[in-house]
């Protein structure tokens, strides 16, 4: 592999390579995607790149510096421009789009100029362009901050709508590689900073759930595994794909005290076609179809007490109470096994759960 000077000397530009943003409404030039320039035909400013919350560090930059130094992955993408169409003399044609870092360890390195992927498309695209290739290694990749930063100026912008579906929607089309609890977390924070109450509650802690249980239940649990005298159980909080969890910690409690564990339950965030009301359902199908599969295996007691899920639906949920599943939260899951015909016994993981 080459240092970057001689990468840039001699490299052909036809071998570098190019990456694909259709997928986001950008293009190359078939016939000239790559474009050779030295660093006075680029504008390069940083405060315009509204994806990131904070510009690249010092260490960031001398770690880039390094690697380039040592030598030039010839497999990597390039950074990216776009043409501005000033072609005044004394004036630089182009723009920087993405590459930030990289274009600062360049220069650092004394090249003259870079290959960069030449890209064509609206403002609001390259936007979502830049914010996505953030996501590809070796690159810093993006932080909470610098996705809600991304959202919230796509907002007041008036690039995007101000409601959760198209907050939501732009998340998954330039983050899609993130995980759901990332993703409800990211859009919950964006609506409330542009001032959207969500139409429901998120448990992402054990904490919220306790603030819950002071400040709007009327009736007290507990949710951290320890011993409930009141109710002669143990009392756990989950979220709904954990099931497999809290049954192998309910026999192994119910092994040790002879004392079932009760469980308090929520959702992750809906969607139209998996509402809470379905979502819940599948919770209770999975300890239905856990508890036949344990049984064909000789479980003789059942330990696990459903006995409702927190309250997340601001319209339909009463939120000082637990919502019942099913006819009865206790008969629903204490009788399951008169529900065989109705449930696939067929193990369900979390992912599917999820």
């Amino acid at each position: 592999m080459a240092t970057p000077s001689e990468y840039f000397d001699n490299a052909d530009i036809n071998n570098v390579p190019v990456p694909d943003w259709s997928h986001l409404d950008v293009t190359s030039p078939s016939n000239s995607p790559t474009v050779k320039l030295n660093w006075d035909d680029v504008v390069i400013d940083d405060e315009g790149n509204i994806t990131k919350e904070e510009q690249h560090s010092s260490e960031e930059i001398e770690a880039l510096r390094l690697s380039f130094a040592a030598q030039v992955d010839e497999k990597e993408f390039p950074p990216a421009v776009k043409f501005t169409g000033n072609t005044e003399i004394g004036s630089k044609p182009y723009k920087l789009v993405y590459g930030y870092g990289r274009t600062e360890a360049l220069r650092l390195l004394k090249t003259k100029g870079w290959f960069f992927t030449l890209l064509e498309g609206t403002e609001d695209a390259l936007e979502d362009v830049q914010a996505q290739e953030n996501e590809m290694l070796p690159k810093r990749i993006n932080e909470e901050v610098d996705m809600r930063k991304f959202l919230i100026q796509k907002v007041i912008t008036g690039k995007l709508k101000k409601t959760e579906d198209a907050i939501r929607a732009k998340f998954k089309k330039v983050y899609p590689y993130r995980r759901k609890e990332t993703l409800n977390r990211v859009v919950a924070q964006v609506l409330k900073e542009i001032g959207v109450q969500l139409p429901y509650i998120l448990y992402t802690s054990a904490p919220k759930v306790q603030n819950w249980i002071n400040n709007h239940s009327r009736i007290d649990y507990i949710i951290g595994g320890e011993y409930d005298a009141e109710r002669d159980m143990y009392g756990v909080v989950m979220k709904e794909g954990y099931q497999w969890r809290v049954v192998i910690n309910a026999i192994i409690t119910y092994a040790a005290t002879g004392k079932k564990t009760y469980v308090i339950f929520h959702c992750g965030a809906p969607t139209k076609k998996q509402t809470f009301s379905i979502k819940r359902e599948k919770a209770l199908k999975i300890f239905a179809n856990l508890r036949a599969a344990l049984e064909k295996t000789g479980l003789k007691v059942w330990p696990i007490v459903v006995l409702g899920a927190l309250p997340q639906d601001r319209k339909n949920d009463n939120l000082k109470e637990l919502v019942k599943v099913g006819d009865n939260a206790k008969v629903v899951v204490e009788d399951v096994a008169e529900l065989d015909n109705e449930f696939n016994t067929e193990f369900l993981d979390e992912r599917e759960a999820a």
